[in-house]
């Protein structure tokens, strides 16, 4: 690993109580040291700041940015311009990187397992507050996914995530290396609507700068999970990762927990409206993909967020193979991309 290979990119707001412990995970990882780390301050207005200022003290390759308050959109974004290796990848502030498998065994009980593609999943609804150690995590986490991608020369390469939401545990990982081309396409696609966030991936500078690929600022919800899902569909090649863990910690704080019903209702909606109209304006843009199996199965998805009345055709049940043709696509393209010119 040099230092012009891999750039890490960690947006910080408010994260005094987690920023510490997130450092620390990384600097365990092997090579670690030789990664450019770029930590944007969005605007922290505890004591994030002065806590970055002095890490950036202890670590020659750790880079501080701070700036006005904008959102994880525009700091991951940030990160990104201001980068410079061949890969990028994503961590959150209050996350951390590396936890062992093993560990599990005394964390977790398996409540039920759901396979989907490459990814395992289990579940766990007995959980008690984790608070993992040094001795939980191995020191491979970067250079695992490293390999993988020289190994593959993958445009994406996906890793396994442990997620924590209050007393619910549940663990996504892959059991072997394996890639996929587009021939894949609605596998990954689904794969990665379900992983909810771009972190615990790797992803080529090349690629991203290729389709000038970014958070969606305007987007309160999902710019996560609509970053990986056009990440994978720009993608020639999907690669997993087997020995890849990240620990994904979905705090009370995070905005995906809004705790008003009403309030995350009218958000998430307004979400899914967004992320489907740019997904299926992106996928329209690649006549390979105007199937039933990639645009015909979101498509649904997004009459129902954009509430589209007189469309009565269900994609789902539909018998036509190709979309191209079908009397659903043009209404439901036109209805993507004003909703696309009216919120990106």
């Amino acid at each position: 690993m040099n230092d012009k290979e891999l750039s890490i990119i960690i947006p910080a707001y408010n994260a005094q109580q987690y920023i510490t412990r997130c450092v620390d995970s990384i600097m365990w990882q092997k090579g670690a040291d030789k990664c450019e780390i770029i930590i944007v301050d969005d605007g922290s207005t505890d004591k994030t700041p002065k806590m970055l200022d002095f890490i950036a003290t202890k670590y020659k390759n750790i880079r501080i940015i701070h700036q006005k308050h904008a959102g994880v959109s525009v700091a991951r974004n940030r990160g990104i311009e201001e980068s410079h290796g061949k890969y990028v990848t994503f961590v959150d502030a209050d996350d951390m990187v590396g936890l062992k498998l093993s560990a599990f065994n005394k964390y977790f009980n398996e409540y039920s397992v759901l396979k989907i593609g490459e990814l395992d999943t289990f579940f766990t609804l007995t959980l008690d507050t984790i608070k993992p150690k040094q001795s939980d995590f191995d020191d491979g986490y970067f250079v695992n996914l490293l390999r993988v991608a020289h190994n593959t020369d993958a445009d994406v390469v996906l890793g396994g995530h442990i997620i924590i939401n209050y007393s619910e545990m549940a663990r996504r990982t892959y059991g072997s290396e394996t890639v996929r081309g587009p021939d894949a396409k609605y596998e990954l696609l689904v794969e990665t609507h379900m992983r909810e966030n771009a972190n615990f991936a790797l992803y080529t500078r090349e690629m991203l700068d290729a389709h000038n690929l970014r958070f969606m600022a305007n987007m309160d919800l999902d710019e996560d999970i609509l970053f990986c899902m056009l990440a994978v569909l720009y993608s020639q090649k999907v690669a997993t990762a087997p020995d890849v863990t990240y620990f994904y910690n979905r705090h009370s704080e995070t905005l995906s927990n809004i705790s008003n019903e009403y309030v995350w209702q009218t958000k998430y909606k307004l979400a899914q409206r967004k992320k489907f109209s740019v997904l299926l304006n992106e996928i329209a843009q690649m006549p390979q993909y105007m199937t039933k199996g990639v645009f015909g199965y979101w498509a649904p998805f997004y009459i129902d967020a954009a509430n589209i009345r007189g469309i009565n055709q269900n994609c789902h049940t539909c018998t036509k193979a190709d979309c191209t043709d079908c009397s659903v696509v043009n209404p439901v393209l036109a209805r993507c991309k004003q909703d696309v010119e009216k919120y990106f």
